[in-house]
């Protein structure tokens, strides 16, 4: 099904004609921002919503959002209308089909998964297409920007915003942004009763990838090292996917002291829960962006990832790594199934980076 649905879209795209431009100097009406992927993928695409909308204020924005993590980013007041899509075929024409009848003018491809994202794009009838190191697209042809590859390694929020360039609009403001209300709070204060006199340390043990995530024994060992002090209190965040993690951590420890709140709460109430923390140690993964975005400070621990493209590069001074090198050559990424280079990060040295903050 999935080969038949690709061949349809294909079929679809192959003569439809995008204007070729790296400069659009007519005026527009509306555009769609492309950016239905990972939490953090949008968090990073937060400062692109805000530029553009500052710059042009009367340009209708569309956001193409994945519905598992919309509900973060529908309040947002640079973004005019949301529009759901999960990637893949599955409801690929309905979407094209909701998106042909915006008058879309710009398309910016942002974050979204090919196969489909180039073709969705074309399919809404927009008259200009823009994507980003996409020499190696096999959609390319369909881009009205000229082909060119990744140009610098630098924070990825840098990144996104080159994309405004298109449009004439310059920004280097990487700050990103959620925008809580009072119900995502008292969602977690009916639960989470904060003591102003304790600490509370947020432990994200999850992670996107395997080759990510931290040991289990790193873990309870660090976590004996914060349960030294009667001030401590430890938080489990995240959703329910790492409820098998947590649950593991709680098992091991028996202690009052240690708070599993993993899938507990809403997507909303699981950031305010993070903006509650103290402060948060993760691996690169979507809450250490949420805490950025909130400012709560981090502790992150990196291997596979390289901290100048995700560890944010604003209010330095509550965001701090342990960043080691990699131990496999080559470095399978997602594929890995063991993930020892992360046993190269000690319980010690994340404690007492950690005293630095708290």
């Amino acid at each position: 099904m999935k080969k038949i649905f690709r061949k349809i879209a294909y079929f679809l795209i192959k003569n439809k004609k995008i204007t070729k431009s790296d400069l659009v100097q007519e005026e527009f009406k509306t555009v769609c921002f492309f950016s239905n992927t990972a939490i953090g993928d949008t968090l990073f695409n937060t400062p692109v919503f805000r530029a553009f909308k500052q710059n042009l204020p009367n340009v209708k924005t569309i956001a193409l959002l994945n519905p598992k993590n919309y509900k973060l980013f529908e309040n947002n007041p640079y973004i005019d209308e949301v529009v759901l899509y999960a990637g893949r075929w599955k409801k690929f024409f309905n979407v094209a089909n909701i998106l042909k009848k915006k008058n879309i003018d710009i398309v910016f491809i942002l974050h979204s998964n090919e196969p489909q994202a180039t073709p969705l794009a074309v399919l809404s009838n927009a008259k200009y297409i823009y994507k980003l190191h996409n020499d190696k697209n096999e959609f390319r042809n369909f881009h009205s920007n000229t082909p060119k590859p990744l140009e610098v390694e630098d924070y990825v929020v840098k990144y996104r915003l080159k994309y405004l360039e298109f449009v004439g609009i310059k920004s280097s403001d990487t700050r990103m942004e959620l925008f809580l209300d009072k119900k995502d709070y008292d969602e977690v204060d009916r639960v989470f009763k904060k003591k102003s006199n304790l600490k509370y340390i947020g432990f994200q043990m999850g992670a996107s990838t395997l080759s990510r995530q931290w040991f289990l024994e790193k873990w309870v060992e660090l976590a004996k090292l914060f349960l030294n002090d009667e001030n401590i209190r430890i938080v489990l965040t995240g959703s329910l996917s790492d409820k098998k993690l947590t649950t593991q951590l709680v098992n091991s420890l028996n202690s009052e002291r240690i708070l599993d709140f993993a899938g507990v709460f809403s997507i909303r109430g699981a950031a305010a829960l993070i903006d509650r923390l103290d402060l948060l140690i993760t691996p690169d993964t979507g809450p250490l962006h949420i805490a950025a975005a909130l400012k709560t400070p981090t502790v992150t621990l990196f291997v596979v990832a390289q901290p100048y493209a995700s560890n944010p590069n604003f209010d330095k001074e509550i965001h701090k790594i342990i960043k080691k090198e990699k131990t496999c050559v080559p470095c399978v990424g997602r594929r890995c199934k063991y993930q020892k280079c992360m046993l190269q990060i000690s319980a010690r040295e994340v404690y007492e980076l950690s005293k630095e903050l708290i």
